[in-house]
């Protein structure tokens, strides 16, 4: 349940309720990691990471390099969660099928792999795919803070509880 919601040019800010938690969020949508690398003083802290490419284009694998990643983990400090979403842009925008190149899932999953990421998701169906991504890191995230400090944790619980009443 969202909240509150904020947006600017750089960015779109959400307060949610998610199983009783409140979580804040703050979305950068950029085309390439080198723009949000570049843009670290502005954004400070990043809790969430997903990199999304294309099926249907070999050119999006050359988009997602193991170098920025890595400058990526160092800038930031980041140890939150990390995603590689592909996207079967053919399927989602009901375009016919093709017979054109794509990427597999075992590619899919050698890449998330190699840049040492915690999920791999290929978004199909937009529906049920974005939810299932969006409650695997909601669930994710509560866990973490569940285990890292117990006693906030039940202050942001009945917090949100205040919020959906």
């Amino acid at each position: 349940m969202a909240i509150e919601t904020k947006s600017s040019k750089e960015s779109f800010g959400f307060l949610i309720v998610f199983r009783q938690i409140p979580i804040k969020i703050k979305l950068f949508i950029t085309e390439s990691l080198e723009s949000i690398i570049d843009n670290y003083e502005y954004i400070e802290k990043l809790d969430v990471i997903i990199l999304t490419l294309n099926l249907y284009d070999r050119n999006s694998l050359n988009a997602i390099n193991k170098h920025l990643v890595e400058e990526f983990y160092e800038t930031f400090l980041f140890q939150g969660i990390s995603v590689l979403v592909g996207m079967d842009i053919e399927h989602l925008f009901n375009k016919s099928p093709s017979k054109k190149y794509k990427i597999s899932r075992f590619k899919l999953e050698k890449i998330t792999q190699d840049l040492n990421f915690i999920y791999c998701f290929e978004l199909f169906n937009k529906m049920r795919d974005i939810n299932e991504i969006y409650n695997t890191l909601f669930n994710d995230f509560i866990l973490r803070f569940q285990y890292s400090n117990p006693e906030l944790f039940e202050t942001a619980k009945e917090y949100g509880k205040e919020l959906t009443d």
